[in-house]
Order: structure tokens, then sequence, then C-alpha cells
């Protein structure tokens, strides 16, 4: 009995604190301030021979980061020789230098910890290097060899192509990826560089003194902003080894070709591809801004409203939250010298394909139709703003990106007045840039999917040019 009137109690008790914690007021947590970073400057030198280093001491691991950016890049191809710029890059260390063969660059890399990689991008290219404080001068020795010397080993000229050849013939194997990479070549046209892409027959033209001469031509010193961090004593001690290690290297007139005009036509076109595929892949694009025009701050809240907020977009929202019509959607905007564009994209289901390209051009003119909210406004600025700090983990990631604006011809102050510029953003300001900017009625379309399961026939929206894949 006793035992009966003991658990009666003890439930009660235990009702009436349930009871009690249902009506509870929780506690107002405080409203955070946005994040107050303010990135350091580094220091920026000249070298004797033109080249322009920014360096920034880091302690607190016994490593050092040099990173090279050099003003090249795929535009740089000539037509009938598409892959040079990559092949290039590829080979600097692992084809070989003057004083290293490649095996050996591979051996004492490897002994070290240490690693060298280089790479291309459409306007930008970079050579890095990664070692241990104690390894420095015996891997900045092949590293300064990497840069100003490289031999473009005829074995290794041979594997690197065979290895392109091969990614050309596997190329539409992700069909997601294949949708995305067609639709900027179409948007720009074939023939523009910002459309081109490797074929057989320019890899198979290309010969290792056609490197030499890219190399020749854009690999100077004058041409390169270098990028140090790391556990060095000062300033001094690395500007001396930099000094004496690119001693012998001249600088020299660098020839850039010219880059025609895009001729980016205002209008609705729609390319398809037929793929029995399981799921069909959309592409919006559509003209978008020059390099360094100041509207990018307004269309970069703009374009996380509407679709680079991840959970946070409209995109998002309307088409896989609401609708479960795609797993992946998302918008982003590329700038250019020239015009660049501005990209949205979904991967959906054929049978409701149509329910996400209305969906997604709907929100496209919602956008440059009716003014954003305040919420809306207040999450994407926040969003940006708060996320700046993360671009920059490292003292050499900063270093990095003063480099990589340099190169790209920003203002010296770009970095530091980033998140005040972003900060001015208002409604107004993103109703502006969107009307200004987005245009889903002249945007072109590029589709890959099934037709005979699509819900309805592409033509609805638009004049549907069909391509074979290739």
């Amino acid at each position: 009995m006793k035992e009966h009137i003991l658990k009666t109690l003890i439930l009660g008790s235990s009702l009436v604190v349930f009871a009690s914690s249902l009506h509870a007021v929780k506690p107002r947590l405080p409203k955070s301030k946005p994040l107050a970073f303010s990135p350091p400057q580094g220091a920026r030198y000249t070298l004797k021979n033109g080249m322009i280093v920014y360096i920034l001491k880091d302690n607190t691991l016994p490593i050092i980061n040099i990173s090279a950016k050099i003003k090249t890049g795929k535009i740089y191809d000539t037509e009938d020789k598409i892959g040079l710029a990559e092949l290039t890059a590829d080979l600097l260390k692992d084809g070989g230098t003057l004083k290293y063969k490649p095996e050996e660059i591979d051996e004492i890399l490897e002994f070290s910890g240490a690693s060298i990689s280089s790479r291309i991008f459409m306007e930008e290219g970079e050579v890095a290097m990664r070692c241990l404080s104690k390894d420095f001068k015996k891997v900045f020795n092949i590293y300064s060899d990497v840069l100003m010397n490289p031999t473009f080993n005829d074995d290794k000229l041979k594997l690197f192509k065979d290895d392109t050849l091969e990614g050309i013939r596997r190329r539409n194997d992700k069909p997601d990826s294949q949708a995305q990479r067609e639709a900027i070549r179409m948007f720009y046209g074939k023939n523009h560089p910002y459309g081109w892409r490797t074929e057989p027959e320019t890899i198979e033209a290309i010969n290792k003194e056609d490197l030499k001469n890219f190399h020749s031509n854009f690999y100077k010193p004058n041409n390169i902003i270098l990028a140090v961090s790391g556990d060095f004593k000062n300033e001094k001690e690395i500007l001396e080894n930099l000094n004496t290690a690119f001693s012998s290297w001249k600088q020299g007139k660098v020839n850039f070709p010219v880059i025609p005009e895009a001729k980016i036509k205002a209008e609705r076109n729609i390319y398809f591809i037929e793929k029995d595929i399981a799921q069909t892949f959309i592409v919006l694009i559509q003209k978008g801004i020059k390099r360094h025009d100041p509207i990018e701050f307004p269309l970069s809240v703009a374009n996380q409203i509407l679709g680079g907020g991840s959970f946070s977009s409209r995109l998002t929202n309307e088409i896989r939250t609401k609708r479960g019509l795609a797993y992946t959607v998302y918008s982003y905007f590329a700038k250019r010298p020239d015009y660049g564009y501005f990209f949205a994209y979904c991967g959906t289901k054929p049978e409701t394909y149509s329910q996400a390209l209305e969906e997604m051009l709907k929100q496209f003119q919602l956008m440059k139709e009716k003014t954003v909210s305040a919420k809306e406004l207040n999450i994407a600025k926040s969003s940006i703003i708060n996320s700046f700090v993360f671009r920059f983990p490292t003292p050499f990631s900063l270093m990095e990106e003063r480099a990589s604006y340099e190169l790209y011809g920003y203002s010296k102050d770009y970095l530091d007045n980033y998140t005040k510029e972003m900060a001015k953003t208002t409604q107004d300001s993103v109703l502006e840039a969107s009307k200004k900017i987005l245009d889903p009625d002249n945007a072109m379309l590029f589709v890959i999917g099934n037709s005979k399961k699509f819900d309805k026939p592409l033509s609805t929206f638009g004049k549907v040019t069909v391509l074979k894949e290739d």
C-alpha cells in the first residue's frame, strides 16, 4: 500500500513538473552582432625583377606556404590547340626541370612530406608549394626551378595527353556536369574562347615546343604575384631567399592575345540533348555583369535571396522544400572582363520537370517585380557578411586572396571595404539590381533528359534546338 502511494506521489510530481515546463517562458537569447572582421594587411613588396610579393608571418605551425598567381589562362589558348594552357600547367612540375628529373622531384617531395602543385583557370594560373619550415630551402629550390625552367619531358607529355584524351571520351558520363558545361559553351558560342572545349584534334596538335612557347610568354616575373605565409624569422629573410632564387629570371614583355567581345543576344533560346537518364537537368543562363561593376554588391544579396543562400533561398524553398521537385537547385553569377553570366541550375524528375522550370522562371521574375522583405534582406546580408571571415581560415589564404584580387585588377582596399559595401545594400538597391540584370524572358535554357517522360513538351517554353551529344 505504501509502495502504491509512493508511486502515485512520484507520478503526480512528475506530471506537475511536466505541465509547468509546457508553460515555461523560454529565456530570451541576446541578439548577436554581426562579426567584426578586418582582414590583416600583410606586407607588399616588389622584387628586383618586378615580381610582386605579399607576405604575412604565421608561426602557428612549422609550415611555409607559397602560391604564385600568374596572369594567364585557358582564354589564351589558340583555337587549333585548345588545351595548351592546361597541359603547360600540368607539366610544370611533372615534366621535370633543368635541375631535376620528374622522378627526383617526386622522391624529394615524398621524403619531405611536401607538395608542389600547378593548375590553370580561365584567366589565371597558379603554382603552389607547401613544406615544413625546416625543409624550406630544399623544397623552394625545386619550386623556383619549376616556375622558371620546366623542361616538359616527352614521356610525361604523352602520358598527360593520353589522360586528357581519355577525359574527353568520358566527359559526358556525368550529365549534370555536362549540362552546366555545355550551357556555358552555347551561351558564349563555340567560337569564343569562353565557349571553347578541348577536342581530340586540338590535343593531338600540341607538341613540346608549344608548351615551351606558352610558358616563355606568360610565366615571367613581372606577370606574377606571389603570396607567402608561414613560419619564418622575418620578412627580410624571406625576401632575400626570393631575390636570390629568382635573380636570374629577367622580366619581359607579355603578349596577350586579343579576346574578342562576347556577342550575347538577349533572346529566349532553348537547347536540348536527348538522353535516357533518370533525371532531367535544367540550366537557365543569361547575361550578367562585367568585373568591377559596383552593382555586384546588391546583386550578391539578390542572388543570395534567389538561389545562393542554400535552404534560405527562394528557389530551394519553393522547388525543393514546398514542392519536392528537386534535390539540388541553386543560382550564382560569374564576373568577366567582358560580360559574365547569371546562372541557375536544377536537377529534377522528367515527369514534373515543367513545374520546376516554371517555378525557376517565376522566381526570377518576382525578384524584379517585388521588393524583397526586410527579413530576407537582413538574413541574406548577415549570411554574406558573417561568412566573409571564413574565406580566410589561415593567414596564407588571406595573402592568396590579396594576390588574386590585385591580379584581377581590383582596388587595393576592395577586401577591406567588402563588408562595408555589402552592409550598404538596401531593399531598393536589391530591386534595382534585379530589374537591371535579371531577364528570365530572354534567358537561354539548356536541358538534358528523356523527353518521352516529360509532362509537357519543352517547346511549351519556346523554340527548341535539338543538339547531338558529342
